[in-house]
């Protein structure tokens, strides 16, 4: 069996295992296992690729601060992991608009980047707006970091109204993670601490990293074909 199948299979089952250990707050379980998700994960990358993208490889490194710092579930958390986040937004950012094509006009695209551009805006707020309430400078904070989700957002879905194929599927379903993600971390955290809610925000959150690696794979093969 090659190593990347091994790396896959290997991170599959620590996804499991740290699911399992978030749930039932296990700390050391799941200390053990989110730290090793990245980099199995980053094996599998490689062992998938001619040729390492570098902007790819910092996206690896902020996400595996961000985890890092995640698990040690600090007071007030929130303010050490928008920075390293927010750089994997960046990060992705920069991945997308290598490839970024001419857009193909349409009513109908045009219409649907308009709609979701709008609930996407909303979306924005409505987290922005759960900050309101603190006398810090959180809620700019997380404003910033709302508009880089939001820019990540309007690329995938963008790049995906312009073009389908299995690369550009897997990068759509890379961002609707991480904003299910936030949201859901954002709803657990400041609005109702409801377990389910944590889970979905955890699960979401390590698949992200899986669907980002096939959408590099898999980008890699549509250039080459």
């Amino acid at each position: 069996m090659k190593i990347d199948r091994v790396a896959l299979i290997v991170y599959l089952i620590l996804c499991v295992v740290a699911i399992f250990a978030n749930f039932y707050e296990l700390y050391g379980l799941k200390l053990v296992s989110k730290s090793l998700l990245i980099p199995v994960l980053f094996f599998y990358y490689l062992g998938n690729v001619s040729r390492v993208d570098v902007i790819a490889c910092f996206y690896f490194i902020f996400n595996f601060i961000g985890d890092s710092i995640g698990v040690f579930e600090l007071e007030d958390e929130v303010i050490y992991l928008i920075i390293p986040f927010f750089f994997c937004n960046i990060s992705l950012i920069f991945i997308m608009l290598k490839k970024l094509e001419r857009p193909k006009m349409s009513f109908i695209n045009v219409l649907a980047i308009l709609i979701i551009s709008i609930f996407l805006s909303y979306l924005w707020w409505s987290i922005v707006d759960v900050f309101s309430y603190r006398e810090d400078d959180l809620q700019y904070e997380v404003g910033i970091y709302g508009a880089s989700l939001f820019l990540i957002s309007f690329l995938a879905s963008y790049i995906i109204i312009n073009r389908m194929n299995l690369a550009n599927l897997f990068l759509l379903f890379c961002v609707l993670c991480i904003l299910m993600s936030d949201v859901f971390y954002v709803v657990y955290n400041f609005q109702a601490k409801i377990a389910i809610f944590d889970t979905i925000h955890f699960s979401t959150q390590i698949f992200s990293y899986l669907l980002f690696v096939k959408y590099m794979i898999n980008r890699e093969v549509v250039s080459n074909v």
